[in-house]
């Protein structure tokens, strides 16, 4: 699970009878960060194009996996940067759903914990390099 990288991918339906507001996209676990890509298809006539979000993974500060019976399977995503989605339709403070696709629900369910993995490892990162920058102000001290 280390060197793994995760693809999950969804669909949202249309949020009113018109049609509009219908997501479909992709949120990748990579190994530098999370990135959300979506395309809004929500007028016949109007082509927009695909979105991407570039998240680290210190930014993200929820990821839930939700599988109930007879429910629509979905993951929650929130950010501690809720700016940064405020093209996605249906986005409550920095809060969105997910509706995993029947392929991705292997991967979905397994998302949650590399993302606390990787939220650790970032943790780790920035922590000795806040110790090195005081080392060596401490060396400089002397």
């Amino acid at each position: 699970m280390i060197g793994e990288e995760l693809a999950i991918y969804f669909e949202n339906s249309a949020r009113d009878a018109l049609g509009y507001e219908h997501v479909e996209g992709c949120l990748r676990l990579g190994r530098d960060g999370v990135e959300l890509v979506f395309d809004e298809k929500d007028r016949a006539f109007r082509k927009t194009p695909a979105q991407t979000v570039h998240f680290t993974y210190l930014e993200v500060s929820r990821l839930m996996w939700v599988s109930r019976w007879f429910r629509p399977k979905h993951l929650i995503f929130q950010t501690r940067t809720p700016e940064r989605l405020a093209d996605f339709p249906g986005v409550e403070a920095g809060r969105v759903d997910l509706f995993v696709t029947a392929e991705s629900r292997a991967d979905a369910a397994k998302a949650p914990a590399l993302l606390e993995f990787r939220r650790s490892e970032a943790l780790l990162a920035e922590s000795d390099k806040r110790l090195d920058r005081e080392r060596g102000e401490f060396e400089s001290g002397l």
